[in-house]
């Protein structure tokens, strides 16, 4: 089932000033090289990708090991080996905007499994490698009334190639009732020997027709902490992959802009839709201005001219929640946003993304406001139904750039004339882009303190222009010289009483 967007070109007008900034500093140099000022908290906990732990797994004993050696689709699985018992759980698979597994209807479940040197015909548990699902109801109930176990084949020690294992070795299933909770358990039992893999876990509808079973979460194991992903199918395990997968997506040390690892996501069927690498949710506050800042890095793009044309694009979505729990819980989306690295699918977004068949790591920044209500915020990296290529990401920002946002409707100057009593404004600068002066100009409703600043992206305040200066009502005009800074995009921030207004300006040198 694909999750749901809210028209988001009407949310993107109404309910945010997007800011957009390609900032020009090399690979290597940190923001802490240049600037002294502390930057907001990262709401993410893991937007560098380093976790060295899959997503919604928790491991219990020495012998679980998350495998980068073998893998059914690339490049991760769940792996459990040693000589005393060990197990991975995941003790929800429900999530999100997969609110149950249907009931009453024939399903199966199942997984692939590939063994090394285990031993063979085991008589006991204890001897066994076994795959366990538990179905519960909304008040806790085993619906089975006991688990779901499947015996990995142990008939011989080692398999030689990934076998799919499934319900049907122990007859068919039917819920009585939708599952709002799974848990789910690979484990080996204390006196096996030798090392089994678990890949590609799935959730099908057993017969012709039927409704649609719901899915499981990060069933290919390639997720790191926090993080899931999607792709039409994603949860189906299909017997055709990893040839017929139509997109990879995995925590790979191929590349990284810092650490040692980065998201790589990259499409082997254009055909095929889009796919969506979604992170945790994290808290916001409604109309409080939210800096989201990113690292992509692009490598055999087939037709880079294409870069921004419908759908021919990579970017993201922001959705707002009014929750920051999910699953059982419910979902809680309010509304989101799209929006595209290129082309013209975004008006007062900067057109950033290079139409370049190979890029070098390259920093995209904007500022988005939650809308009301919001609580929660997550970010969904995407490609587009026809984007071509390999992508590399990392360091994922999500940071509160504080304050009450004045959220508008419009957000062009106003077509000259004199300005409208009692208007608060921030205008554009002048000359943009400017090398190194520009003129940041505001209009106030009413005297006050007003506080004007500027940051680069990553939200560093790089200088402070007024800060609670007394102002009469009217328009002002206040200079710029960035003469100390390097060539990039950065954030210029008005705050009176009436909230907070930014936008972009972008130093060429």
């Amino acid at each position: 089932m694909k999750p749901t967007l809210r028209n988001p070109l009407f949310l993107l007008l109404s309910l945010v000033l997007p800011l957009a900034g390609l900032l020009l500093w090399p690979a290597s140099a940190s923001a802490q090289d240049l600037f002294s000022a502390a930057a907001p908290e990262n709401l993410l906990s893991n937007g560098g990708f380093e976790a060295e732990k899959p997503a919604y797994w928790d491991a219990d004993g020495a012998g679980a090991l998350w495998s980068d050696d073998v893998a059914r689709t690339p490049g991760r699985s769940l792996a459990l080996s040693g000589n005393a018992s060990a197990s991975w759980t995941q003790d929800e698979a429900v999530r999100n905007w997969v609110p149950r597994i249907i009931g009453n209807q024939e399903i199966l479940v199942g997984g692939y499994v590939r063994t090394e040197g285990v031993n063979t015909n085991p008589a006991s548990d204890a001897d066994k490698f076994q795959l366990v699902f538990e179905f519960f109801n909304a008040s806790g109930t085993d619906l089975l009334g006991e688990p779901l176990v499947l015996d990995v084949p142990q008939d011989q020690a080692t398999s030689g190639d990934w076998v799919e294992i499934s319900n049907l070795q122990v007859g068919p299933l039917t819920l009585p009732e939708d599952a709002t909770s799974v848990r789910i358990t690979f484990r080996k039992g204390a006196s096996a020997t030798g090392t089994a893999y678990l890949d590609d876990l799935f959730v099908r509808n057993a017969g012709e027709g039927g409704d649609w079973p719901g899915g499981f979460f990060n069933t290919n194991m390639d997720a790191g902490d926090t993080w899931y992903y999607w792709w039409d199918g994603f949860d189906t395990g299909n017997a055709d992959w990893p040839d017929g997968q139509p997109f990879v997506q995995t925590v790979t040390d191929e590349e990284a802009h810092t650490g040692q690892y980065s998201l790589k996501i990259e499409q082997n069927d254009p055909t095929a839709s889009e796919s969506v690498a979604i992170s945790e949710r994290v808290p916001v506050t409604a109309g409080e201005p939210v800096l989201v800042s990113f690292w992509v890095k692009t490598e055999d793009v087939l037709h880079p001219d294409s870069i921004g044309t419908a759908d021919y694009n990579i970017g993201l979505t922001a959705l707002w929640y009014n929750q920051i729990e999910s699953g059982s819980a419910g979902y809680g989306e309010i509304g989101g946003l799209d929006i595209r690295l290129n082309g013209d699918y975004n008006p007062n977004v900067i057109p950033l993304a290079p139409r370049v068949a190979s890029s070098g790591w390259t920093q995209y920044a904007f500022v988005v406001y939650p809308r009301a209500e919001a609580v929660a915020m997550e970010l969904r990296l995407r490609y587009w139904h026809h984007f071509e290529g390999i992508t590399y990401w990392d360091d994922v920002f999500i940071g509160s750039l504080g304050g009450d946002a004045l959220i508008t409707t419009a957000i062009e100057d106003f077509a000259g004339g004199d300005e409208v009593p009692g208007a608060y404004r921030l205008h554009a600068n002048y000359p943009n882009p400017f090398n190194p002066t520009t003129t940041l100009a505001f209009t106030i409703g009413q005297p006050q303190e007003v506080t004007l600043e500027v940051f680069n992206v990553l939200g560093q305040r790089v200088a402070t222009l007024l800060q609670n200066d007394l102002v009469s009502a009217g328009r002002h005009e206040v200079a710029f010289d960035a003469a100390r800074l390097p060539s990039g995009t950065y954030l210029y921030v008005l705050k009176t009483s009436h909230g907070v207004e930014a936008r972009t300006m972008v130093l060429v040198k």
